[in-house]
């Protein structure tokens, strides 16, 4: 289950056009020419009645969304204007899809869950998402131009062709509104911003995506970058000015009202790109302090640096390579929900005039920086990833160094090292705490009920208290989950409805009925897991829904004698949660993973604890996440950075919040087509994900699940009675070039590192030896939990612990594992090995 991409509803029987099985939820589970079938519905129509506004040019329509039920325009979200698309590629590039079930509500509320802050619609039936504006469009038109009725609300207005209704979060305000910038036009000339074009897969959707050159005449085109290139960075000759044609975001800088252009996160280095004057060491700083430091020196051109440095000047190099994977991610000084560049990396505005100055603008309010505060500032050398709460105090890294790579800002990373054991305490708490695992009913069509007992097993060998079962609309599904309370009826195992809101039906009272009918066939079994007194429901997604969740679901069914916790993970803005009367609590499903470059932190749940206040919280933690559908499947292909040991450093961070955290739910057990997955392969994979999933077993993870859940649940990390080392690495270096893999590198690709990552369970003082390919290090481990890290190299990984010199346990994964630097398709996931397995 994507963790923020809701995706599709189920897909009904297609008589003739599908195989005589059953169907499962697209984008993990449905046959690939089910989507092509459903993306096609439409398009005969068009071509009758004229030719696709944009194939003239190289541009197609975005797969279909197979989702229908957005009723409410998200907070935050108000109505920008008319704009004019880009030519020869989209404006917004973040994420796509058509809809005959098209409204403005239903794009922005897709757009929201996303987390982007732009939504548009366009040609009646179109949406698109992003953070910024690529290309040559974005200027404004006439309202009255976006004219074409919306396909799923004719009363209301989508766009028309090469135009689109723009829709804004948080009333950000838009470079195109000044003066400077062309109005819209249909005109053929060739537009100033010019383009390197590549088809890549952005999140959900497959756009056309250019690196943009900006020229500072209209006459003559910028060089450009290829974006497919292997490297992290795009490269544009620019020297942007306040009149160039192509439509920056405008930030305000709230200490004299003064506008900038945010140009974005650039690439700076030891000799700087902005030479006029500087600050380093500047204490509180903040992006609005920095561009008043510059403005008041006379300066054009700012830029916010690692934290708490500014750089000013009057000019930019002739050549500025502008970073777009999230480097720009280290909190300021002075505002720890803000950005202030990164490591060699330049959060970078240029002055567009001062309050009062000439602008058309109506709007006077102020668009944010695109960066968004991840990470924090490292020592040089330091390289703990513990967690940091005073709870875990992490030891003094030692670090053991065969060759050295100096990154940005004079921090290392290391080719070999360990952190090692650390003296780990958790707060006290009278509650009751509790592990689950969100387990795939989708994925069990051919289970019997000796399949759900080995599961239970397993799971509770691992110390899982009970399983979230995910349910979708796929009639069968429901006897494979009472065959699943069958088999935990007398295990002391625990089972709860997980409704899947991305697959079944809430627009009507009859789908409010079947929901609650659901929930009513289950609640009486002994197996049925209870909270408070009362039957346990949670959901994936679920905002969108027209039914009232208080009174057509949680009130129904008390009427009908059942009363429910609800604690659903429905991907709203955290600010509704007190006033959702209907919720008990909230999972955060997105906590399980980093959303970016940087590793993982507690950030979203400290947001999600304070605005639930009394209501429950839960939090995700889980070991990986890839997932490699094409664009003529799922469209889905990307990943989430899961190095640094996440399933570790995640589950030490919520021990060490486990006087606020009373749940965590483990995502997932069954997962195979996102990798998340710490269970067995087993049941009905999705179709395709068998490429990256066959061969790469999880379950010797689950000696950490076992430790880690011990803790989480009792206040104290057991004992350590057995030697174990477990390790995990992905077979092909993140910058590979697959010889015959068409869907290309996943999105994010560069955020992952090409360490064989490994963690030590030592009964006393040892010796490590880790070895991948021609690569050999030896460490020494203290008695306790260490984790170690080797870089990869072509050939088997394997691992040894010895002791007084002998062996006490060793893996080898042989011809089971071989990492490649040649790879045939591409595949992020992780091979897990253990000496125990």
């Amino acid at each position: 289950m994507a963790p923020v991409v809701a995706s599709a509803v189920a897909l009904l029987a297609i008589a003739g056009a599908v195989d005589a099985k059953p169907l499962l939820k697209p984008g993990r589970h449905a046959n690939p020419h089910v989507a092509s079938i459903l993306s096609s519905s439409k398009r005969g129509l068009h071509n009758l009645m004229a030719r696709y506004y944009g194939s003239k040019h190289g541009l197609s329509k975005p797969a279909p969304l197979p989702e229908k039920r957005d009723t409410a325009l998200p907070s935050g979200w108000s109505y920008f204007g008319c704009v004019g698309e880009s030519w020869d590629e989209r404006l917004l590039q973040g994420f796509a899809f058509s809809s005959s079930a098209l409204s403005p509500l239903l794009c922005v509320t897709q757009c929201t869950k996303l987390g982007y802050t732009f939504a548009a619609t366009e040609y009646g039936d179109e949406c698109y998402c992003g953070d910024k504006f690529v290309g040559s469009g974005g200027g404004r038109a006439e309202d009255s131009t976006c004219n074409m009725p919306c396909e799923g609300d004719s009363s209301e207005s989508c766009g028309s062709a090469w135009y689109l209704s723009l829709y804004q979060y948080n009333s950000s305000e838009l470079a195109s509104c000044s003066s400077t910038v062309p109005t819209a036009t249909t005109s053929t000339a060739l537009p100033v911003a010019t383009n390197g074009t590549t088809t890549t897969v952005v999140e959900n959707g497959t756009t056309s995506i250019g690196v943009v050159g900006i020229a500072t005449t209209g006459s003559v085109p910028a060089t450009t970058a290829n974006a497919t290139t292997a490297a992290s960075t795009a490269t544009a000759s620019t020297t942007p000015s306040a009149t160039t044609s192509a439509p920056y975001p405008v930030y305000t800088d709230a200490t004299d009202a003064s506008e900038w252009y945010s140009l974005g996160c650039a690439a700076d280095s030891s000799d700087r790109l902005l030479t006029g004057s500087s600050k380093t060491a500047f204490t509180g700083m903040t992006v609005d302090l920095c561009l008043s430091y510059c403005e008041d020196a006379g300066f054009k051109y700012a830029g916010a640096e690692y934290g708490d440095e500014c750089y000013c000047s009057n000019t930019l190099p002739t050549t500025v390579e502008y970073l777009t994977n999230g480097e720009c991610n280290v909190v300021c000084d002075g505002k720890d929900d803000e950005a202030c560049g990164g490591g060699y990396a330049l959060e970078l505005f240029e002055l567009v005039s001062n309050a009062g100055n000439d602008t058309d603008c109506t709007s006077t309010s102020a668009m944010s920086s695109n960066a968004t505060a991840t990470a924090t500032k490292t020592g040089a050398t330091s390289i703990i990833t513990n967690a940091t709460t005073a709870a875990i105090t992490a030891a003094t890294t030692a670090v053991t160094t065969e060759a050295s790579t100096t990154l940005a800002s004079g921090t290392t990373q290391t080719s070999a090292s360990t952190v090692p054991a650390t003296t780990q305490t958790a707060p006290a708490s009278s509650e009751s705490h509790y592990v689950w695992a969100h387990h795939m009913v989708g994925n069990t069509y051919p289970y019997t009920q000796s399949n759900w007992a080995s599961d239970i097993a397993a799971a509770q060998a691992a110390g899982i208290d009970g399983f979230a079962l995910n349910m979708g609309s796929d009639s069968w599904q429901v006897d494979r989950i009472s065959d699943a309370y069958s088999a935990a009826a007398s295990s002391g195992f625990k089972l709860f409805l997980s409704l899947d809101m991305t697959v079944l039906a809430c627009s009507s009272s009859s789908d409010a009925s079947n929901l609650v009918n659901l929930v009513k066939n289950f609640a009486g079994q002994s197996a049925q897991a209870t909270h408070e007194g009362k039957v346990l429901v949670s959901t994936f997604a679920g905002s969108d829904c027209a039914i009232s969740w208080k009174n057509d679901f949680v009130t129904a069914l008390s009427n009908a004698g059942v009363s429910i916790f609800f604690v659903p993970s429905i991907f709203s803005n955290p600010s509704t949660f007190s006033s959702n009367d209907w919720m008990d609590g909230e999972l955060n499903w997105n906590s399980g993973w980093p959303m970016g470059s940087a590793d993982i932190d507690t950030s979203s749940d400290t947001q999600y604890i304070s605005a639930l206040g009394d209501k429950e919280y839960w939090a995700a933690v889980s070991p990986f996440f890839f997932t490699h559908f094409s664009p003529a499947t799922w469209n889905k292909n990307w990943l989430y950075r899961s190095d640094d040991w996440l399933y570790a450093t995640r589950w030490e961070d919520l021990i060490a919040m486990r006087d606020q955290v009373k749940s965590v739910e483990i995502l997932t057990w069954n997962d195979y087509g996102e990798s998340s997955y710490i269970g067995p392969v087993e049941g009905a994979l999705p179709a395709g994900s068998d490429v990256w999933t066959n061969g790469f077993e999880h379950t010797a993870l689950n000696s950490l699940t076992s430790y880690y859940a011990t803790a989480f649940k009792t206040g104290s990390f057991p004992s350590i009675t057995q030697d174990e080392i477990i390790m995990w690495a992905r077979p092909h270096p993140h910058d590979a070039t697959a010889s015959n893999d068409s869907t290309g590198r996943p999105t994010g690709w560069n955020y992952t590192e090409d360490y064989l990552w490994a963690i030590v369970l030592a009964t006393a003082d040892s010796t490590v030896t880790l070895t991948s390919g021609s690569n050999t290090q030896t460490f020494s481990v203290s008695k306790g939990l260490n984790k170690l890290k080797l870089s990869m190299s072509a050939g088997p990984i394997s691992g040894s612990i010895s002791r007084s010199g002998s062996t006490v346990a060793s893996y080898n994964s042989g011809s089971a594992f071989q990492y490649t630097t040649s790879p045939v398709t591409y595949n992020y996931n992780y091979f897990v090995g253990s000496s125990s397995s």
